[in-house]
């Protein structure tokens, strides 16, 4: 693994937390989509791969993924889904692609990654649980290591197994911090402020805060309905925390959204 140096081409962040079932597709796919809503090209790549549910969150059929061009069964355009304005690619949905050689998968992923770098502003990968392949190949790949970070200890003790596992690779290494399912935004920032002291304490390390998700009703009627919630709760108090940290993203890009001058795919 190696620091990524900034070029010109699109601001790459992955998605990743130490166990599942802590939002992060959830926060993958809602990101994603108030990023294009902010006037960014945008594209998400699924690379959870056997488990992927980005599509069903957004209630999208699946038309091909990764696992099926490696197999010839579609053309790389193929793969390449427009989700209403945002760009979908979904590395694999069939539990027995876990069987397929790593090496082929990180060189297919290599070769979307290129063809999506030509025409967007902000590429997010959706990595799954852990320290296994895929989330190497994103943190590797990415500008910034997205870490969803819930008030739960073996959550906590989790994500902080996989940093220290990252900065034992790379020292470097950028993080960053969404807190989900926090109460308040004073809780989230406590979460986070207590995180960064465990980082602090054993490895010298801090992670910087993009702000927080609020459990809320709303969530589960958008999973619920497998709409996002731009499209199924436009007006609720979430969608400022959202924009929130989509705002705090673009600036870690030095991005504005004047600056996204061509069409999304």
């Amino acid at each position: 693994m190696r620091m990524k140096n900034r070029t010109e081409g699109p601001f790459v962040l992955s998605v990743i937390s130490g166990k599942g079932g802590v939002g992060k597709s959830m926060t993958s796919v809602n990101l994603s989509q108030m990023l294009q809503s902010m006037g960014f090209r945008v594209a998400l790549i699924d690379a959870d791969i056997g488990l992927s549910n980005c599509s069903t969150l957004m209630n999208e059929q699946i038309n091909g993924s990764v696992a099926g061009w490696i197999r010839g069964e579609s053309a790389l355009e193929d793969i390449i889904q427009n989700c209403d304005g945002l760009t979908l690619v979904t590395g694999s949905d069939d539990p027995a692609h876990h069987t397929f050689d790593p090496d082929l998968m990180v060189d297919a992923l290599d070769q979307v990654l290129a063809y999506l770098s030509e025409e967007n502003d902000f590429i997010i990968i959706d990595t799954p649980a852990g320290t296994g392949e895929m989330t190497l190949w994103a943190l590797d790949r990415a500008d910034v290591g997205t870490i969803i970070l819930v008030d739960e200890p073996t959550a906590i003790s989790d994500v902080y197994r996989l940093c220290k596992y990252v900065f034992s690779i790379d020292p470097g290494y950028n993080f960053a911090a969404v807190v989900n399912f926090a109460e308040k935004e004073k809780t989230a920032e406590d979460t986070c402020n207590r995180f960064n002291s465990i980082l602090d304490y054993f490895l010298q390390k801090q992670v910087s805060y993009l702000g927080f998700i609020p459990a809320s009703i709303a969530i589960k009627n958008s999973v619920k309905d497998q709409r996002t919630l731009l499209r199924s709760n436009p007006g609720d108090p979430i969608i400022d925390e959202l924009r929130y940290i989509a705002e705090n993203v673009a600036g870690l890009a030095k991005l504005s959204p004047r600056a996204a001058a061509k069409p999304a795919i």
